[in-house]
């Protein structure tokens, strides 16, 4: 048993492998580091934006296949909460196939559900992909009791704060609104990047929480990951929603990642 089993001292990274290339590696470079500066873990000597992509062996991976592969990362030393003063890291590496090559065009269309039975909190360490994913466990569980494909994570003002495996944005007008970091959102990678191609279609930014009743008046719903980059919601209760500009948007996610090299 290692720590990241025993208490949930880790965190994990999942990115999308496309002919054997991770698609977007500088975010998931800068969001691990981050991480684990923020749960004071040292961080390997040789994790440069090189050292780090070598490490993840993409290329004893089939270069015709896409892959979700998955960056677990722990701190070594004896069980019992306090980390050992000189404690190290250990990693392991997983890759699973999946359908497809690169972002699915056309995009995903989901059904959205909602769960309330658990809340998430603010805080910095809820911007984290930590190994303590139990809430997102129950979230995904209760989305396929529901014979959903996603659901709504809330805060405890019963505002929105993402989903079970994405983040949240709703489309009005030429508006982007998304939950912002500082209310406990997941810093997502395509998050980012979504966020940062919004002025390439006209489309202004707006990070605020909103409630669920808020879906109800939104032109598009988005949820984005680092596997699936943009999909557009289906329907969300009663409420269907076109995918127009969530198309436009996918576009563009796949076009940088072509291009998006480290300098």
């Amino acid at each position: 048993m290692n720590r990241a089993q025993a208490y949930g001292d880790g965190l994990f990274e999942t990115m999308r492998v496309s002919k054997g290339r991770v698609l977007n590696p500088e975010e998931h470079y800068f969001r691990l580091l981050a991480g684990m500066r923020i749960l004071r873990m040292p961080i390997p000597s040789h994790w440069n934006p090189d050292g780090w992509l070598a490490d993840l062996k993409t290329a004893e991976l089939d270069a015709t296949r896409d892959y979700r592969l998955r960056l677990s990362v722990w701190r070594t030393g004896e069980l019992g909460y306090a980390p050992e003063p000189r404690a190290g890291v250990e990693w392991d590496v997983t890759a699973t196939p999946i359908d497809g090559i690169g972002y699915p065009v056309p995009v995903l269309r989901p059904e959205l559900g909602l769960f309330q039975d658990h809340r998430k909190s603010a805080g910095i360490l809820s911007n984290v992909k930590t190994s303590s994913a139990v809430l997102y466990v129950l979230a995904a569980g209760f989305a396929r009791e529901q014979r959903v494909e996603e659901v709504l994570i809330l805060n405890h003002e019963n505002q929105v704060l993402e989903a079970s495996k994405s983040n949240v944005m709703l489309l009005q007008g030429e508006e982007i609104i998304t939950p912002p970091l500082s209310a406990g959102a997941l810093r997502g990678v395509m998050r980012e990047v979504v966020l940062g191609l919004a002025p390439s279609l006209g489309l202004q930014v707006r990070e605020e929480v909103f409630s669920p009743f808020a879906l109800q008046s939104a032109d598009e719903v988005w949820l984005t990951n680092a596997v699936h980059g943009v999909a557009a919601v289906r329907k969300f209760r009663k409420t269907e929603y076109s995918s127009n500009r969530a198309e436009a948007m996918q576009k563009l996610v796949i076009e940088r990642a072509h291009l998006a090299q480290f300098q």
